[in-house]
């Protein structure tokens, strides 16, 4: 999201943040839960679980944790909380909005990373969606195949 700013920017942005540790465990945002602050994790590691508390990815230092959210203002899509004691900045909706207003070299800078970021996502995506089409297609294949030699008794014993 901050990509690609110049050391002014970045510091301008830093400057905006306030520092936060939180504990092994600790619930960092709800999924469904409002989206009024950003993260940038700069030690220890996150995990992001969706509704049913099932781990769907880990979160390395320097990554942003709901930049989406924050411009969106959707609600949380999943819930993240700390794998183990960890140091966020925080970025909230109200001082991201301001810095925006305030600055627009900063906030076309920021929009196009977003817009670079949504673009590489929804790549990625796509290219999972064809993945899973083609393993489905296999798996439907192996299952024909052991319907057709369980119709023809196949691989069976009779007792």
């Amino acid at each position: 999201m901050f990509q690609g700013l110049g050391s002014d920017h970045t510091h301008l942005v830093l400057q905006s943040c306030v520092f936060r540790g939180v504990a092994s465990g600790e619930c960092v945002c709800q999924v469904n839960g409002q989206s009024d602050e950003m993260y940038i994790l700069l030690s220890g590691q996150l995990g992001v679980y969706n509704e049913g508390q099932i781990l769907l990815a880990n979160i390395d230092p320097v990554a942003p944790v709901g930049e989406m959210g924050l411009i969106t203002g959707q609600p949380r899509s999943a819930t993240v909380s700390a794998l183990c004691d960890s140091n966020l900045l925080v970025l909230s909706k109200v001082t991201f909005d301001r810095l925006m207003r305030s600055n627009g070299k900063l906030c076309v800078q920021v929009y196009r990373s977003v817009i670079e970021a949504m673009g590489q996502r929804l790549g990625e995506s796509r290219a999972e969606g064809q993945r899973v089409v083609l393993r489905r297609t296999e798996l439907e294949g192996k299952l024909g195949e052991l319907v057709e030699e369980a119709a023809t008794g196949n691989g069976l014993e009779e007792d």
